[in-house]
This record gives structure tokens, sequence and C-alpha cells, in this order.
């Protein structure tokens, strides 16, 4: 189910002893761009201290109640690690706050990023592992950030600025961010557009501005987004075949199976060989979707399953890699009897949503 942020503050934080607090905002990693904490602000009950509470630690959300009900008692959270909320969350504090709640923390191992890489069928009994030694890589730290001080960042197309960011559309399965909703008032007087956060280019945190690689015109023309309505499967695919850049590029669904709890990402020539840019998520049988706008021509990719990297055998095309090992190779377009790519949903979506019953074979 689709979550709007500012929907959420206000919410009463309910613990198995009593109400904890309300909810006052929401950090986000910006490697994933995946909610990880609650802003929680105590009240009289503890003389209105504010703290996080991971996502984790969140059982149940009633929207007639406006409430979160969490596996957390009042004694746990009186005897967390203090810290000022109003400052940038430092990692010592989250090492700190995890080890206090016995929480899994979503940073281990980190994500690595290779000069080169490789991909997609992974099963539960084992996992094709490759010589780490052999990898030129180097640790991707991800940030903090929050979504109320995220807020009012302007939005900067490719030629020119279409607005701020005025709100977050979350998926309430896995608690990725799916959307920015931009104000374009100053621009489009009365309208307010979507952004992927797979369209963001980059972030300048120094001078609160986001770089979307999408022109004015491509946003000036989507499909128009109703923010009291749900955004539908069918509004997804009218905004991604709208978006469609480059000739003869397809949006392609890659899945891989894998086992549940799994931190499961896609890298190929298509992101530069990013080993964390592109998150899948997983859906009905275990199964890990993503949906990349992948260019016209041969492309190379491989999977990247709890930091190990793998490749699909399904996949009948391979090519051998720096590493002495093979990636998996996908053609989009009429190559040499090869199936031409397909225009596909966007793959972020909750496991109680329909799914497209139909799909690109990954590695063509």
């Amino acid at each position: 189910m689709q979550q709007v942020i500012s929907s959420m503050i206000g919410y009463t934080v309910r613990g198995t002893d009593g109400d904890l607090g309300e909810v006052r905002g929401f950090y986000f990693d910006d490697a994933t761009w995946s909610v990880r904490y609650m802003v929680v602000e105590t009240g009289k009950w503890l003389s209105g201290r504010k703290t996080l509470l991971s996502i984790a630690s969140l059982e149940k959300i009633n929207c007639a109640s406006r409430t979160f009900n969490v596996n957390l008692n009042r004694e746990q959270v009186r005897n967390s690690p203090d810290t000022d909320i109003d400052e940038p969350v430092s990692r010592k504090y989250e090492i700190a706050l995890h080890g206090h709640y016995e929480w899994n923390s979503y940073w281990s191992g980190g994500f690595y990023v290779p000069g080169y890489g490789v991909d997609t069928f992974l099963p539960t009994d084992g996992i094709e592992r490759e010589d780490e030694s052999s990898f030129k890589v180097h640790k991707v730290d991800s940030r903090l950030c929050s979504t109320q001080e995220m807020s009012g960042y302007r939005i900067h197309a490719t030629d020119g600025d279409i607005g701020h960011v005025e709100d977050f559309i979350v998926d309430e399965g896995g608690w990725d961010i799916r959307y920015l909703v931009v104000d374009t008032r100053n621009w489009l007087p009365g309208r307010r557009v979507i952004v992927s956060p797979q369209w963001i280019k980059r972030v300048d945190w120094e001078d609160s501005k986001v770089f979307v690689d999408v022109s004015r015109d491509a946003v000036k023309k989507s499909p128009v987004y109703a923010p009291s309505k749900l955004i539908s499967l069918d509004y997804e695919r009218k905004l991604l075949e709208h978006l469609r850049k480059p000739e003869d590029a397809a949006w392609v669904t890659f899945k891989i199976h894998a086992p549940e709890g799994a931190k499961v990402f896609l890298a190929g020539t298509f992101n530069k060989w990013d080993s964390s840019s592109i998150r899948l998520e997983r859906g009905s049988h275990g199964v890990y979707e993503t949906t990349v706008l992948v260019p016209a021509g041969r492309s190379e990719y491989k999977f990247i399953v709890n930091g190990n990297w793998c490749n699909a055998p399904d996949c009948k095309e391979q090519t051998p890699n720096a590493f002495g090992t093979a990636n998996s190779v996908l053609f989009v377009g009429q190559h040499e009897g090869h199936h031409k790519g397909h225009l596909h949903t966007f793959s972020r979506f909750s496991a109680g949503q329909n799914r497209p019953l139909w799909s690109t074979p990954t590695g063509g």
C-alpha cells in the first residue's frame, strides 16, 4: 500500500505497554532511498524527549486510528541512547541505538562498487561466490536524510528548475521511497508532478538542490498526477512510456530468486556498474524484481545478493569479464534474431498489489 509521508506526521506510536509518543518525521538513507527511522516525540511521560525508532520495530499501521504499533515498551525507550535529533544523525549513534534495541544493522557489510560487475537466479541452498580479492572496490557510505529537511529542496531538470520537493510517496511493504512529490506552482501553477529516485543524478546537500535526468518539456507533458488518488499500474505505465528517452530503449524487468530478507541489487553497463543504486524488492514465491530503463543494443549485468556477485543460470548469453568469471548479456532492440525489449510497469510495488503477468526473460 502507498503512504504519503506528510499524512503520517502526528500518528500515535503505541508500544506494548502504552503510548510512546507521536511521529514528528522520518529519516531515509540516500544509498537506497529506504526509510530507516521514525522520529518520535515522547511527550510528558519522558519530558518531551525526541528519539529515533527503527521502521523494523513497526508491527502494524492503523490508518483509521492514525496509530503505529511497535514491538517496544516504555522502559526500552526510556533507557535508549539519547542524542540531539535536530543535529545530523551520526553512525556512532546508530550503532549505539541498534545495540540497545538489538536491531539488525541495515548497513552491514556496506555497499561495494567494483570497477566492473557480473547477474540473476539465486538458489536458496547456495550462492555462487566470486573471489572478492580480485575486485577493485570502494565502500559507499550512505547518509541519513530527514524527509522534513529535504522538503523544500529545489528540483532541477536537465534544462532548468521545475519546482521544489513537497512530499514523499513510500511503499508500505518495504518502506522504499517510490516518488518525490514536486510542487511546480512557480512554473506550472496548480500542478504537482512526481519524480522517482531512479531519475536523480545527484543531490547537492549544501545548496539544497536535487538534479534529475529528465527535461522540463518531458515533465510538462507527463501524465497528470492526482494527489488525491493512489498511483495505479496504468498511470505508472503511461508515465514510463512517456519518459522513455533514448531511441528504442526499453523498460526491462529483472527477476531473481533469493532467500527471504536478502539484500538484492542489480548492476550493469546501463548504470556504470553501480552496485547500490538499483535495489530489487521481494514479491511472491521468493522472487525479487526491479524494472530498469535499458538503452538499445547490448548490455552486460550481474546481481549482487548479500554482497555476493552472481549470474543468472537461465541466461544463455554470457561473456567473460576482467575478474575471471562472466557477465550476463542482454540485447534490447532487434539484434541477430534476439527479441526486442518491451515496456514494463515500474517494479516497486508492495506484495499486496497486482503485478503484470508478463515480463522480459532476464538476460534476453
